[in-house]
């Protein structure tokens, strides 16, 4: 966990937080153990799987705590397992499941199960009445799916009422017309607000309704009073501090991004990954790209997702484990990625997330490169620790995280195809007022000389970039290498900029023995 703080993450995302097994009675050998099981559900109730206990969990959420960082766990809330393959009706959790835990209770071990109960009650949908929770009895029905429905076909990822209305892999579709399926999956979130999760990443949101997204996520709430004293899920209005509550929504035209966009307009809880900014990105920093379209342009902005609400990752479970559906959303090498990081990062938006799996499970840890030679799949935490680079940038999108000012430069060297610049910090949106955060990115062979127009605050910098950079300064050239912290006394700068680099200078203090007028 000290390394995650280290690399300045918030937020680590996390596989579900269910009961789920790895394998079931008739799970092909190819199969098991693999990560798509752990987005299978068996039950909400209880906390049971090869990650780990409810008490487990527990732990791993006051320990991320230490460190000022908030435990995003993925949630399933529209979906139920197959049954490792071999489910036959929809009593959930599965027959073979219910018989081990009354097994074990039987067996005089009763005390683990009960500790495992993340639902203890519930008020029966129909009567009214607060009914126990047994780990061993049947949660869902076939009452609480819709009706039976085709997969979705390859050909269909763009096609809109497909994916909400289709099944996803065999899966079992939970109705949101369910009493039983909304009061569990509203008890599912209180419960977690209560253990000190402060969010939830709803999974596969884009296969939903509106009807669904609306009465799974947020619990029909009486009054104003109630509202408030309720825990109320993880609406930010009533919350002391900075949630995050999101989920994903592909964008494939148009019309999806106006969905997405009335959707987080009548939503002011929730946030997106932003794909259409991550799609454009992917664009600009490829062979023959052009960097301009991502610069900052007054009177507009470079997404329809507001920033304080935008999502930014590029590797979670689905890229690069499902790579035949999300290609799209994977870099084409190493180097435009490490670079469009340095961007990214450099992006006024929420704490950096980063996805964790706990390499449990079977996964995909590799992306390929443009040549057919692969890499460890980004920022996955996969298999490596948080890289130097990626530290740097995630710091200094720390040192401006509460500092939304952007502003870009549009002519000059520092403005062309492969390279695109930008200040940063409170007052940048003044036109050449001293700024204290600039950020320089070339993605071009070639190195670049040239003077940032806007003078920098003086006081103490640092280079979080990817490279050294050459700095000029009273007449003296500087080599600034990575986390090298140096001295300005303001004005212009003459910078230069190797090519396949990216520059971000940051101040992080006031110079010493220095008397302002």
């Amino acid at each position: 966990m000290s390394e995650f703080a280290r690399c300045h993450y918030g937020y680590i995302q996390i596989p579900p937080v269910t009961t789920f097994r790895a394998d079931g009675p008739e799970t092909p050998e190819e199969e098991k153990g693999y990560w798509f099981h752990a987005y299978q559900p068996e039950d909400l109730c209880t906390i049971h799987n090869p990650m780990g206990d409810l008490q487990d969990f527990i732990a791993l959420v006051k320990d991320a705590k230490k460190f000022g960082i908030d435990i995003i766990p993925d949630y399933t809330f529209n979906f139920m397992g197959i049954g490792g393959s071999g489910k036959n009706d929809l009593d959930y959790p599965s027959a073979d499941i219910r018989a081990k835990i009354s097994k074990d209770i039987e067996s005089g071990i009763p005390g683990y199960w009960q500790g495992q109960v993340l639902i203890p009650f519930i008020k029966d949908p129909v009567t009214k009445e607060r009914k126990q929770i047994h780990p061993e009895d049947i949660h869902l029905t076939a009452k609480d799916f819709e009706a039976s429905k085709d997969n979705i076909s390859k050909d269909e990822w763009e096609n809109l009422h497909a994916l909400k209305e289709k099944r996803l892999n065999g899966m079992p579709k939970t109705t949101p017309k369910s009493g039983q399926v909304i009061m569990l999956q509203n008890q599912y979130v209180r419960e977690m607000r209560k253990y000190g999760v402060r969010g939830l990443r709803y999974d596969a949101a884009k296969h939903s309704k509106h009807e669904q997204i609306e009465r799974s996520i947020t619990p029909p709430l009486k009054n104003y009073n109630e509202r408030l004293h309720n825990t109320n899920l993880f609406n930010p209005k009533y919350q002391k501090k900075a949630v995050m509550n999101y989920m994903e929504y592909l964008v494939t035209c148009q019309l999806d991004e106006q969905q997405m966009s009335s959707l987080l307009y009548e939503r002011d809880d929730l946030s997106a990954i932003d794909f259409s900014l991550l799609m454009k990105t992917i664009k600009a920093f490829s062979f023959g790209g052009d960097l301009q379209t991502l610069a900052s342009k007054p009177g507009s902005t470079i997404s329809s997702i507001p920033s304080e609400r935008r999502i930014l990752i590029n590797i979670n479970h689905d890229f690069p484990n499902n790579g035949n559906l999300f290609n799209g959303f994977l870099f084409n090498h190493q180097q435009d990625e490490q670079l469009a990081m340095a961007y990214m990062a450099a992006l006024p938006f929420s704490r950096p997330l980063v996805y964790w799996d706990g390499q449990v499970l079977k996964s995909t840890t590799e992306s390929k490169n443009y040549d057919g030679s692969t890499r460890v799949g980004g920022e996955a935490w996969l298999n490596k620790g948080c890289s130097t680079y990626q530290q740097l940038y995630n710091e200094f999108h720390a040192l401006y995280i509460d500092k939304a000012g952007i502003w870009s430069a549009f002519e000059g060297v520092f403005a062309t195809k492969n390279v695109l610049a930008f200040s940063r910090g409170d007052s940048v949106n003044i036109n050449h007022s001293p700024h204290d955060g600039l950020v320089i990115i070339n993605k071009g062979n070639e190195e670049v000389e040239g003077t940032w127009p806007n003078k920098l605050q003086p006081g103490i910098y640092k280079n979080m970039g990817s490279n050294s950079v050459n700095i000029i300064i009273n007449n003296t050239r500087k080599i600034i290498p990575p986390g090298k912290v140096f001295t300005l006394r303001g004005g212009t700068l003459n910078i230069n900029i190797p090519g396949r680099s990216a520059l971000l200078l940051g101040k992080t203090g006031e110079p010493p023995n220095y008397l302002y007028l």
